[in-house]
């Protein structure tokens, strides 16, 4: 069977694979079909962190992480998972899914699997007006940094590519200025300095409170996608992930 390469662009994403923080851009094995690399948030990363892991004979490149909501159907925790990713230049086809079996698991555990197309930006989309009218100008039903970049390594390469997107912020929420600007781009916090500032701007705080209680939801969704995707890939049994859907 095919090893598959994830990339996470963030820390947090990564924690869902190993409790071990990897080097930025570095290749790191999580078992024999599985190898993990820390891309850092943006396209551009995520497509070089994409090619280092063509570079280790990988046969599928896994899109992992977070996404913002567009769609208000969806909550934080859903597992989007598109079949299209569309940026300001083209659309990008999905070229590879989960298989029925580790769906149904995941069914089993009340996570949703919505499809749909995903949007994929330049910058954080913050504020719920930014995301309405990215909504309405795409359709898309969630939005990330890192898709497009990682399915044009993928294209490049000649191997499938499967996009796993957890849900943190929802189409109503307006990510904190503080959060914003005290996050670094691997979604390090400083949280000295974010405590400064929500003490001198308080009236961030319920939104702060919102998005930690929502990145929780979420948390726990990518460990057990993260979970099962091991569990599988030292099984042997989801060659489904290698392949082109029908």
């Amino acid at each position: 069977m095919n090893r598959i390469g994830i990339i996470c662009a963030l820390y947090f994403e990564a924690s869902a694979f190993t409790a071990i923080k990897p080097p930025a851009q570095q290749p790191v094995k999580l078992n024999e079909q599985a190898v993990l690399i820390v891309s850092g948030m943006g396209r551009d990363r995520a497509k070089r962190a994409a090619h280092k892991l063509v570079e280790e004979n990988v046969g599928c490149l896994v899109s992992f992480g977070s996404a913002g909501a567009l769609s208000p159907a969806l909550k934080p925790g859903d597992l989007v998972q598109p079949e299209e990713v569309r940026d300001a230049a083209r659309k990008y086809a999905v070229t590879s899914s989960l298989p029925a079996l580790l769906r149904e698991r995941l069914s089993e555990k009340n996570i949703a699997v919505p499809s749909g197309p995903l949007a994929c930006t330049d910058k954080e989309v913050a504020t719920n007006d930014a995301k309405l009218k990215l909504f309405e100008q795409t359709g898309a039903i969630a939005v990330d940094m890192e898709s497009a970049g990682i399915l044009d390594a993928a294209e490049h390469n000649g191997l499938p590519a499967c996009v796993l997107r957890v849900i943190t912020d929802t189409a109503d929420m307006t990510l904190p200025d503080a959060i914003l600007r005290r996050s670094d781009d691997f979604g390090e916090v400083n949280i000295p300095g974010l405590g400064i500032d929500l003490i001198t701007s308080p009236g961030q705080i319920p939104d702060t409170l919102r998005l930690v209680k929502a990145s929780r939801r979420a948390g726990t969704t990518m460990k057990l996608v993260a979970r099962e995707l091991l569990d599988n890939s030292r099984d042997h049994s989801f060659p489904d992930l290698s392949k082109r859907p029908n």
